[in-house]
């Protein structure tokens, strides 16, 4: 009897463990698309002058809007990091509340939530979140961020944070990883910035995601925790895959009834100094892949906003109808500049303007297909229940045909369910359902394990689902 059940949750194609066979198809890993040519949020507003800018971007079903927690500041001498919030009800256009909380430039009217009074203004937080697993409302949103006050001291390294509204932070004391632990101490760490933080909802468990430091350089180390106070030991999950790679940032986050994560991927050969995102994956939040994908977003060509560097944010791409938002910082700028003894007519890329954020968006599960041409291709899932009453497919086949066969274990098709009494698709959606002439319903299968065949011609498959 299989333990794997396809019920809601879309069945992706991106690390292939519930293909059993497939012949004459291709897996094909797809880029998000930019939203037109420019940032949807910049550092414009006087208190907005930060060179670089962490940032997480939510949307809140509550509140049935978009939340974005950014870094900013340098708007003065000595003023530096501050955490601002801005709102949106589109995810494009944004808005800067006057919230009221912080002064900057001799007036709280502006958006700051974390001042640069806070730990002289040497923070800065890459993932600010809603918790809805905490049953304690002051807790509701949670957040870790870096922090080198104290740069030589037992001070600096990643803090936590809590708060009611997402306005009002309560910061941890102490670091909950340190950049410098205390001999014969129980401190966590060594670990570096560059962290983000993950709600693993499938195990009820909060997962920080950190930059080794010390014996672990080079690194991506995780540890858990049940509450968000006590945290295991970071360990390494994932390694740099040749000498001029480094593996700068990593973001995880629940997908369906797998993982997903994006990595910031930075190239330090001397000529190069740039940053792309690529695509991870998982399937017990745990053991984390790199599918063989090309970047999620590339960079920007001469002339663009985006040109050098792509890094992530520290929230989840968000469903917004058939797409998927993924929000991406930019910057015309490389993370370092390029020696000039390589070549001394270089001159250094520099843009001197502040980093920003863009917006790329997807297909909804686009991640990867399965794709046919004419010949015809087949595709042939491992043994599964299924939850639902009608199949549904996230497909591109309006100029092709696809027909889906549910077999038994052992291969043979079920009466009423053969290719041949399957009505063939002929559309383009994200969920388009499937017919078989006398068969209406999935529900009689319910109990018995079954295989899914699909018939591809000049199509692309992307995921599937019972619902």
């Amino acid at each position: 009897m299989t333990n794997r059940t396809v019920g809601s949750a879309p069945q992706l194609f991106v690390d292939m463990l519930d293909v059993e066979h497939r012949s004459n198809v291709t897996r094909t890993f797809h880029e998000a698309t930019r939203h037109g040519g420019h940032p949807v949020l910049k550092q414009d507003a006087p208190w907005e002058r930060n060179p670089g800018m962490t940032a997480s971007v939510i949307y809140d079903t509550e509140e049935e809007r978009f939340k974005a927690w950014y870094m900013a500041g340098f708007y003065a001498p000595g003023e530096e990091h501050v955490q601002c919030l801005a709102t949106s009800h589109d995810g494009i256009e944004w808005e800067r509340p006057h919230l009221g909380l912080h002064a900057a430039l001799g007036s709280t009217e502006n958006n700051i939530v974390i001042p640069a009074t806070h730990h002289d203004g040497k923070a800065h937080w890459e993932t600010m979140l809603k918790d809805l697993l905490d049953s304690d409302p002051t807790r509701r949103y949670k957040a870790i961020g870096w922090s080198s006050y104290d740069w030589d001291g037992p001070l600096a390294g990643i803090y936590s944070a809590t708060s009611p509204d997402g306005q009002r932070w309560t910061h941890s004391p102490e670091p909950i990883f340190r950049y410098h632990p205390r001999p014969g101490t129980a401190d966590l760490g060594p670990v570096g910035d560059a962290q983000s933080l993950m709600i693993d909802t499938r195990r009820r468990r909060y997962v920080a995601m950190l930059r080794g430091s010390g014996p672990t350089r080079g690194s991506r180390l995780m540890s858990v925790s049940e509450d968000f106070v006590t945290w295991t030991p970071p360990r390494p999950f994932l390694q740099a895959q040749h000498e001029e790679e480094l593996l700068y940032n990593n973001t995880g986050f629940v997908y369906g009834d797998q993982y997903l994560g994006f990595l910031t991927h930075f190239d330090k050969h001397p000529l190069a100094q740039t940053q792309t995102l690529r695509l991870m994956s998982s399937r017990d939040g745990d053991a984390w892949a790199r599918p063989p994908s090309r970047d999620l977003i590339g960079l920007g060509g001469v002339g663009e906003w985006d040109r050098f560097q792509i890094m992530l944010t520290g929230a989840p791409p968000v469903p917004v109808g058939d797409r998927l938002f993924i929000y991406y910082r930019g910057t015309a700028r490389r993370h370092n500049k390029v020696p000039r003894e390589y070549d001394p007519r270089i001159v250094p890329d520099q843009d001197p303007r502040s980093m920003s954020i863009g917006l790329a968006t997807m297909r909804l599960d686009g991640f990867a297909s399965l794709d046919a041409s004419y010949d015809g291709g087949i595709v042939v899932t491992t043994p599964a229940q299924l939850e639902g009453e009608t199949l549904s497919l996230n497909v591109k086949g309006d100029y092709g045909e696809v027909r889906v066969e549910l077999l038994d274990e052992r291969g043979d098709p079920l009466s009423g369910y053969s290719e041949e009494e399957c009505v063939p698709v002929h559309e383009d959606g994200v969920a388009v359902p499937v017919r078989w002439r006398d068969r209406t319903s999935l529900a009689a299968l319910a109990d018995r394990p079954v295989k899914l065949r699909f018939t591809l011609k000049n199509t692309r498959l992307y995921s599937y689902r019972c619902i």
